[in-house]
């Protein structure tokens, strides 16, 4: 198993309060895995069991891989150690109950940790229906997950209407427009937030590819590119967690050490930034 050092023999990725509740999430996630996808049971207890072993806990999970990490957690008891995001594939509320209840059964769990939709036309025309889950006992936070600049105005009316625990939104030194808007929102009204697209879809390495890491990264202890930008996103204060998308467990490892040690201050963020986009 890779190991992760820094002068000590064990470290564990920071954690950070989700607001209104205080409870403690590590700042690296795990996005919709490929192994989860194909339902792969072996590789997928694999990578669970390295991403714990760092102390991770927050996996994003749609479609075929709600079930397939459901299952693993439930024949390995890891029902506490695991914060698992649920995607809806419905909005109409006796559909949302009966798959909730589904998927609630599949993981061993009293109530879902959150409960995630795409639709956002429906829940900003009838809020009350996606209120209900929660109230009903079937899920302990509601959110929303988007991935582009379009979606980020919807985001914040849902924000500003109280809807939302969990906004899900892309966040990047290639895309950083929601660190003006989106986040600043989220941290007035006390709303977590959950970033995908840290590497654009592979296009930042793309950008960085064939160039030299700067010597000043080590600084905020960050010895790779994609710490580089795990790293710029996780410096902002309104960021809770950081969603990966990998199977490889070597980039497992680099990814969650971005959550360990130092993060850059304003003045290196915009250094940061200034550097990515030139290269861009």
């Amino acid at each position: 198993m890779p190991a992760l050092t820094y002068g000590h023999d064990k470290l564990e990725v920071h954690s950070r309060p989700i607001p209104g509740t205080g409870e403690e999430l590590p700042m690296v996630g795990l996005g919709n895995s490929r192994v989860f996808q194909e339902g792969n049971l072996e590789a997928t207890r694999e990578l669970l069991e390295l991403f714990m072993s760092y102390g991770g806990s927050y996996v994003d999970t749609l479609g075929p891989s709600r079930f397939t990490v459901a299952s693993v957690m439930q024949a390995h008891s890891l029902q506490s150690r695991l914060f698992l995001g649920t995607y809806l594939g419905t909005v109409q509320y006796d559909a949302m109950v009966e798959e909730l209840e589904r998927v609630l059964k599949a993981q061993g769990k009293e109530m879902l940790d959150l409960v995630l939709t795409y639709d956002f036309s429906e829940i900003l025309a009838e809020p009350e229906r996606y209120l209900r889950l929660r109230e009903a006992g079937l899920t302990r936070y509601l959110g929303v997950a988007r991935h582009k600049l379009e979606f980020h105005e919807p985001m914040m009316q849902l924000m500003e209407m109280g809807v939302v625990d969990f906004v899900q939104v892309n966040y990047s030194l290639l895309e950083p427009e929601a660190g003006d808007t989106v986040l600043p929102m989220a941290q007035e009204k006390g709303v977590a937030i959950l970033v995908n697209r840290a590497f654009v879809n592979g296009d930042y390495f793309e950008v960085v590819r064939d160039r030299e890491l700067p010597e000043w990264a080590a600084e905020f202890d960050c010895d790779s590119w994609a710490q580089f930008s795990l790293k710029f996103i996780l410096s902002h204060p309104a960021v809770t967690c950081v969603l990966t998308e990998t199977a490889n467990p070597d980039h497992l490892v680099d990814n969650m050490a971005a959550g360990m040690g130092r993060l850059p201050d304003e003045p290196t963020r915009q250094r940061m930034l200034e550097l990515v986009q030139s290269f861009a």
